[in-house]
């Protein structure tokens, strides 16, 4: 187990340019990424074909060709993973949307994207989500990254406060608010 004082070297060495460090962090958190992925196959029906794994690894690929420069603590690492997991399910859904192959194809094996296998009703529900996303995005910064903390990367509610700089008890009223105007989006959605 690192300690915390030698995770903030790691960090430090990261927001200086250095990759080696981001390979050093990465065996660190893990354990953490693998959680918040796997959460999101069981929020999605439990996908079979949604490798926990290959998120993980893709978010990993994502996140290294990224500018971590302003990279904070290991939860503003995890937030911008469950960022990375997010997109990675977005960018999938789309372009399965925008290019419906025929019959009998092959795929081909480029990125996780073209791997992921999600059912129409997964897909339709990720794509509903990531609209709602971006117009509370708009309105509510704040919520949307409270989302995105406690939704992609698991976060608790005392780590999401920690990462956007506020009060756990205010952290919970705004989740709570996000939650219920994504819920009202969610089913104004004509399916």
């Amino acid at each position: 187990m690192i300690s915390e004082a030698e995770l903030q070297k790691t960090i430090e060495r990261i927001n200086q340019g250095d990759q080696k460090a981001l390979d050093h962090l990465f065996p660190i958190v893990y354990q953490e990424l693998r959680k918040s992925a796997h959460l999101i196959r069981l929020r999605f029906n439990q996908q079979d074909t949604l490798n926990t794994t290959a998120l993980v690894h893709e978010a990993y690929l994502k996140l290294s060709q990224a500018n971590l420069s302003t990279l904070e603590n290991k939860n503003h690492f995890l937030n911008l993973a469950a960022k990375a997991i997010r997109q990675i399910l977005v960018n999938a859904c789309q372009k399965r949307s925008a290019q419906k192959r025929p019959q009998g194809s092959r795929y081909q094996i480029e990125d996780l994207e073209e791997q992921l296998m999600l059912s129409e009703e997964s897909k339709s529900a990720i794509l509903s989500i990531q609209e709602a996303l971006s117009r509370l995005e708009i309105k509510q910064p704040t919520y949307t990254k409270i989302v995105e903390c406690r939704f992609f990367a698991g976060l608790s509610i005392e780590e999401t406060a920690s990462i956007i700089g506020s009060s756990p008890s205010t952290v919970k009223r705004q989740w709570n608010i996000a939650k219920t105007w994504l819920h009202q989006q969610l089913v104004s959605v004509p399916a």
